[in-house]
Formats: structure tokens, C-alpha cells, sequence
């Protein structure tokens, strides 16, 4: 698949814009296209454009925030709050190291005791719909356009975690009598 280069950002943005589609960036590190103000006839013949602008330039997600940082350099931007004022970025970060990949065993580890906020950080954001990519900056503390396989990986992994550890809990819960039950809570 074709992959856009950095050096071709100016001229793909000034071809979409020139379609009529807008385009911005949205915050600091995304960016948006919308047709909102081009006719309904003419949006085919708008998508058609579109369309081959995509082919010419390839894939170019590897560049979303060259691209948002170009956008916002020649006033085309929109501010948006950050990231990090979103729910799932607000709980206490782990002050230990996050490998690479969480454990894959079947009991509770110190580790997962070392990282229950960052479990708990990632289920909300999981949730709230969170780009994986904000919440490996934020929460794991890895850049993921410098190390984005690690970055993937290691979200990837600690939500898996997360996720069975909240299932473990809640049948660990469930089959408790009653009575046991609510002293567990």
C-alpha cells in the first residue's frame, strides 16, 4: 500500500482544499474533512475527487499530526480540548515501569496490583471511545509515532489484562454467597 511522504503535505492540502472540502486540524494532534457546505449535487462528483486524491497520496495515517501541525501552521484549525482532560486521563499514573507486555497468567500478580489505575484508566477509555494512540501517550506513557508496534502492543496487551481482571473480579463476586458478597464491596 502506498504510504503518503511528509514533504507531500502542503500540496495534499492545498488539492483538498481546492475541492471545495474543508479541512482542519482539530486540537493538536487530529484533523478533520467535511463537505457540510458543498451542494448535495455536487457531493458525488466531490467524493470522486476525494477518492483520487487518496490514491495519488496513499495512506497517511503515519502523518496525522504532521498533518494537524501543517493545518494549524497556515490557520486551519479548530481547538479542541486536550487529551488530557478527558475522564480516563485524569486517574493516578502507575509510578512503575510499563512493560512491554502485561502478564498472560491466570492469578493476580504484583504487577497488576502495581498497575489497578492503569487498568482501571484504560477500561474507561475503552468506554469513552478513546483513540489507542492518545491513550498509549497518556496513560502508558509511550509515543506511538516513535515506537508505534511497541506502543500498540503494550496497549493492546495491558487492556486485555484489564479486561480479564474485571471479569476474574466480577466472578470472583458472583460466586460468593450473598452474605460474603457484600463484604467484598
Amino acid at each position: 500500500m502506498k504510504r503518503m511522504r511528509e514533504e507531500d503535505i502542503p500540496a495534499f492540502v492545498q488539492e483538498v482544499a481546492a475541492t471545495g472540502c474543508h479541512i482542519c486540524a482539530v486540537g493538536p494532534a487530529h484533523y478533520a474533512m467535511g463537505d457540510t457546505d458543498v451542494p448535495r449535487g455536487k457531493r458525488r462528483g466531490l467524493y470522486k475527487k476525494l477518492q483520487e486524491i487518496d490514491a495519488r497520496y496513499g495512506n497517511r495515517d503515519h502523518l496525522r499530526n504532521k498533518i494537524a501541525s501543517h493545518l494549524r501552521s497556515i490557520g486551519r484549525y479548530v481547538d479542541a480540548p486536550s487529551v488530557e482532560a478527558e475522564p480516563w486521563a485524569i486517574f493516578p499514573s502507575s509510578e512503575h515501569y510499563i512493560d512491554d507486555e502485561a502478564p498472560d497468567v491466570p492469578a493476580v500478580t504484583a504487577y497488576d496490583e502495581a498497575h489497578i489505575s492503569t487498568y482501571a484508566a484504560l477500561l474507561v477509555a475503552e468506554v469513552e471511545g478513546a483513540d489507542w494512540v492518545d491513550v498509549a501517550r497518556v496513560i502508558l506513557k509511550i509515543d506511538s509515532e516513535r515506537e508505534p508496534e511497541r506502543a500498540h502492543r503494550a496497549w493492546a496487551s495491558h487492556l486485555a489484562r484489564a479486561r480479564r481482571l474485571a471479569h476474574f473480579r466480577r466472578q470472583t463476586t458472583e460466586s460468593q454467597p450473598t452474605a460474603d458478597r457484600r463484604q467484598a464491596e
